[in-house]
């Protein structure tokens, strides 16, 4: 199984973050039930595994906060990939993110290489499904976009299951923020 740790979002976030798709080819765009911002990608694991790392996640300690969402940002410069709704930087939040990264660490996950940049999927574009020019007018104007404050009072361990159209999100844990 493929297991992430995520935010999942209140209903209003999502459903003003479904509205900034507004404009957006049709395709891979992710659907309001799956919006969430992840906080560690661990890959695939098997029972045991898993129940390592259900078990490190369960001793994070981190308190609740409020997250904002702050514009829009795309990932592939030139040849757009995936577009997103972008994480205001918060102090909270990145804590959050290496508490949940050093869990899953500790049950044997290892740290990818890259930057964290916390966001919300939008869609995922396929090559040249997107022009540079076309996406540049979206973020112009979905730029500005500001939603919040939603309070975040827990986390989800996520697997993920892939399929020909989206992926399918299970919650297999929460884990609450107390603090």
């Amino acid at each position: 199984m493929r297991l992430f740790a995520a935010l999942d979002l209140p209903e209003e976030m999502r459903e003003r973050l479904s509205a900034l798709q507004a404009g957006l080819p049709e395709g891979r765009l992710t659907t309001p039930e799956n919006l969430h911002l992840t906080l560690a990608f661990f890959g695939e694991a098997g029972a045991r595994e898993a129940e390592e790392l259900h078990a490190a996640l369960g001793r994070v300690k981190a308190a609740p906060f409020d997250l904002w969402i702050d514009g829009t940002g795309a990932f592939g410069g030139a040849k757009p990939r995936l577009l997103f709704a972008a994480a205001r930087p918060d102090p909270a939040l990145a804590r959050l993110h290496e508490k949940v990264e050093q869990a899953g660490r500790q049950a044997g996950f290892p740290n990818p290489a890259e930057r964290y940049r916390p966001h919300v999927t939008l869609k995922r574009l396929h090559p040249g499904e997107m022009s540079a020019a076309r996406a540049a007018r979206w973020l112009e104007a979905t730029g500005a976009a500001l939603i919040g404050p939603a309070r975040i009072g827990e986390f989800v361990l996520f697997r993920s299951t892939l399929g020909h159209a989206r992926p399918v999100y299970e919650k297999l844990a929460r884990y609450a923020l107390l603090g």
